[in-house]
């Protein structure tokens, strides 16, 4: 983010955070996702660390025109009920969501410091295993929020590891299958499969493995286990 900032510094560009799936995490010098560019966007679906009973999101900054402007495009591009100041939507938080958020939010450090054990514990026991990739954080990281907990499957076939992992019980997930540039909807674009190997290597081998507040060490256990079992034949 230091290098990004440094680039648009001197120009007119915004620099806006994805900060979706890093509610409460924090960068070595303490520093907050969702604090490090113009303006960031958290999303609140119920399956992230702080997610509320239906779809929900906000939207941080501490530039005072830009959340002015934020306020009339979330509510109608209107100040005034019944005037309406620029083409808006109608994208306002309800108050049952907003109620159980603010609930969920004085939970939230202590499910995000279980997440970062159970990572620990996978880790642990998935360190010398060569047929995967182990997330590792980087120097820069303070508090990694581990929404998900992604390995990377090498010389195996993904799909098959995931569909002995469900024999054996365990649901995984793939986030994301098919790459941007993939996509139909930016074929317009022209790229091409191979146009970024590395992005597509990736998407072929990653496999989210189970991890939520609730899980117990014996269940990481299991799971690393069969992992290790089925990448191992």
């Amino acid at each position: 983010m230091d290098a990004l900032k440094a680039i648009v510094r001197n120009s007119e560009i915004f620099l806006i955070e994805d900060a979706a799936q890093a509610h409460g995490a924090t960068l070595k010098d303490g520093r907050v996702c969702g604090s490090l560019g113009t303006a960031a966007a958290f999303s609140f679906y119920p399956g992230k660390n702080l997610g509320a009973f239906g779809d929900a999101g906000a939207v941080t900054t501490a530039d005072p025109s830009l959340i002015h402007k934020i306020h009339l495009l979330r509510n109608l591009g209107s100040e005034v009920k019944y005037r309406h100041e620029v083409k808006g939507f109608n994208s306002r938080l309800d108050s049952l969501q907003a109620a159980v958020l603010s609930v969920k939010l004085k939970h939230l450090a202590e499910w995000n410091n279980y997440r970062r054990m159970v990572s620990g514990w996978y880790r642990h026991i998935l360190a010398d295993c060569a047929d995967l990739v182990i997330p590792n954080e980087s120097p820069w990281t303070g508090a990694h929020a581990y929404h998900q907990f992604v390995v990377r499957v090498i010389e195996h076939d993904r799909d098959t590891v995931a569909a002995e992992l469900a024999a054996c019980g365990i649901q995984t997930v793939v986030h994301y299958p098919l790459p941007i540039h993939r996509q139909p909807a930016y074929a317009d674009l022209g790229l091409r499969a191979g146009a970024f190997p590395n992005t597509e290597t990736a998407a072929r081998g990653v496999l989210s493995l189970p991890i939520y507040p609730e899980i117990k060490q014996s269940d990481v256990e299991y799971v690393a286990k069969c992992l290790r079992s089925s990448v191992a034949s």
